[in-house]
């Protein structure tokens, strides 16, 4: 008998399942977010290793904001315990999408609990779905999209350690890099610089940002929690990050680098002036973002030592048929992605706005 080898392609995950709900003395009830429960809720999130700074309640005044959609955020107690949060907005005759992260909850019997609203509110406006974005639980009785991973790297105690981990490739780029002359600087009042360095790198790939105002009030909401990074070159821009410390984790949100540059590894620059940052400021991870599987950017992350998180898309659809895909996004988009690189960059600076807001469930 011929002897099988080993499957080639993606490699196994791990999926995280829901967890047991232990037994328990009180009913779980669940109510919206109130004002006086701001304190509690972001206490909840914090402290869960599997959470995401956007369910904090400082990314709800940011999208209402900005979108001036409507927030549906639910809260799960016990007792006076939070057991878990939903923090949903609604496109109104659309869709209810979540902030990424997604739905948190202790166990499966909560994360049930806080969708019945959510299913009433889907039933009884006739919506398209629930989008649940981001998340690292995958919950029972939904369709699943499992197209995307997070990449997360250990930090060790100190630079230097961290510098060993690297591999020698790895740190003979940060090195090209270093020698090219790259200077860097942090500060909330980069953030103008931060965002025209965005902006050209997004146009370059076919995607709309929103205007430097967005950024400016995410630093103001997330306060000492956040930080910009822009790497220098000849004294103007050519790499740029934005930065939050959640937890014990460093996550990036939004980072470019100007293509003109990318012979000198400008990339390899910034983000290890970012990963020297949180190592000094005592974070244990450093998450790197969302990618495709085996995407360019994956492979990228990867070359870091970090490790690939699975993210589970979840929904519970209302009118529509069947659950969206990124092959569907992609079909839709191609058209508005070529044109929309032919841009000057002033013009998509100028239209970035009124366009982003048609997208509001992107970061």
């Amino acid at each position: 008998m011929r002897r099988r080898g080993p499957r080639r392609g993606r490699p196994r995950r791990a999926r995280r399942r829901s967890p047991r709900r232990p037994r328990r003395e009180a009913a779980v009830i669940v109510r919206p977010l109130q004002p006086a429960d701001r304190a509690r809720w972001d206490a909840y999130v914090r402290a869960r290793p599997d959470s995401h700074f956007a369910q904090r309640t400082a990314w709800m005044d940011l999208v209402t904001d900005a979108y001036r959609l409507p927030a549906r955020w639910w809260l799960a107690e016990e007792g006076g315990t939070v057991r878990g949060v939903l923090p949903l907005f609604e496109v109104p005759g659309r869709r209810l999408f979540s902030a990424p992260g997604g739905l948190l909850a202790d166990d499966a019997d909560t994360a049930a609990a806080l969708l019945e609203p959510a299913r009433a509110r889907l039933r009884d406006a006739r919506l398209e779905w629930i989008e649940l974005r981001d998340q690292r639980t995958e919950w029972p009785g939904l369709a699943t999209n499992r197209e995307h991973v997070t990449l997360e790297l250990a930090l060790a105690a100190d630079a230097d350690a961290q510098w060993k981990a690297f591999d020698a490739k790895l740190r003979n780029q940060v090195r090209k890099g270093e020698k090219s002359g790259f200077t860097a600087r942090w500060g909330h009042a980069h953030a103008g610089d931060f965002h025209r360095v965005l902006l050209e790198n997004m146009r370059d790939l076919g995607t709309p940002i929103r205007g430097p105002a967005y950024y400016r009030r995410a630093l103001e909401l997330f306060g000492d929690d956040a930080d910009v990074l822009v790497l220098d070159l000849a004294g103007a821009p050519a790499g740029a990050m934005f930065v939050v410390w959640h937890g014990d984790v460093a996550m990036d949100p939004w980072a470019s680098s100007l293509r003109r540059h990318f012979a000198r590894c400008p990339n390899h620059v910034l983000y290890w002036e970012a990963i020297r940052r949180a190592v000094a400021r005592g974070a244990r991870r450093f998450d790197f973002g969302r990618s495709q599987w085996g995407s360019g950017t994956f492979a990228f992350k990867a070359s870091w030592g970090a490790v690939p998180v699975p993210l589970f898309y979840q929904y519970a659809l209302g009118r529509a048929a069947r659950v969206p895909t990124l092959a569907d996004q992609k079909r839709s988009l191609d058209l508005a992605v070529r044109v929309w690189r032919r841009l000057p960059v002033a013009v998509a600076g100028a239209l970035g706005e009124r366009v982003k807001r048609l997208f509001p469930e992107a970061l």
